[in-house]
């Protein structure tokens, strides 16, 4: 269906008398933009699940291996006025469990109201007990506060990290574990086409190391001392050129619009 999406053959749908793209409803939802970045984890490999979780958490003890499954959007009983509180995303591991609030770059902001309500309903969750005291708590998107600390995060929690997802779009666009297979590369180049669909510019290279490592070639065309001359056998530096240049990930314009 993604791939239907990007590339303009989804067709149109039907809603409260409107015709709509789905495209266009596709890119304006919290819970696509979730489900598309967040179902595809579990098929990752365990070097490159472990690459993920290192963005999302830091530096941290989570075993890739240990995975369990991934829940999206869980009910939980609420300790407040509401009837229960649903967080965006729970990754189950053998003994640890990481919650994911998201909010997209189109949505509102995060909001520690939403925090507290989820980590206290997460704590009180008897079938979370096994547990213990190895629960991580990650907000994705919209980050204008600061985390969560002692006293307002539970002890069980180990921490809380605050993220952000054009700083995630690098990393996938430069984390060399998504190069160790072609499963890996698949996904890494789906979520890139997708965060490209949900608003996210491409990713411009930084001129600036390019502009100094080229700095350090020897290109000038003009006339050279006899001293600066190379040997005749040593390269111009062209070749090293263009192979860091072909290290960099751009992205392929769309042209879907042509197709209505």
């Amino acid at each position: 269906m993604l791939h239907a999406i990007l590339h303009g053959k989804a067709g149109r749908i039907e809603r409260e008398g409107e015709s709509l793209r789905w495209r266009d409803l596709f890119k304006g939802s919290e819970d696509l933009l979730t489900a598309t970045f967040f179902g595809r984890l579990p098929h990752l490999s365990d070097g490159t699940l472990g690459a993920v979780l290192h963005f999302l958490l830091g530096d941290n003890p989570l075993d890739p291996a240990t995975f369990q499954r991934l829940e999206l959007w869980p009910k939980l009983a609420s300790l407040q006025d509401r009837r229960y509180v649903e967080p965006d995303v729970l990754l189950h591991f053998d003994d640890a469990l990481v919650v994911i609030e998201v909010k997209p770059p189109f949505g509102g902001d995060q909001y520690r109201e939403q925090w507290l309500a989820q980590v206290n309903a997460v704590v009180s969750e008897a079938e979370f007990d096994d547990y213990e005291d190895r629960l991580y708590y990650v907000a994705l998107g919209n980050i204008p506060v600061a985390p969560l600390i002692r006293p307002e995060l539970p002890e069980r929690f180990v921490q809380m990290t605050l993220r952000e997802w054009e700083p995630l779009r690098r990393y996938l666009q430069t984390a060399s574990e998504f190069e160790s297979c072609r499963q890996d590369r698949a996904i890494r180049d789906e979520w890139l086409q997708a965060f490209e669909l949900f608003g996210m510019a491409p990713v411009v290279p930084e001129w600036a190391p390019l502009f100094a490592y080229a700095g350090q070639l020897d290109l000038d065309c003009g006339v050279m001392s006899e001293r600066e001359t190379p040997p005749p056998a040593e390269p111009t530096g062209w070749a090293a050129l263009l192979d860091y240049a072909g290290t960099l990930h751009l992205s392929r314009p769309d042209f879907s619009f042509l197709n209505h």
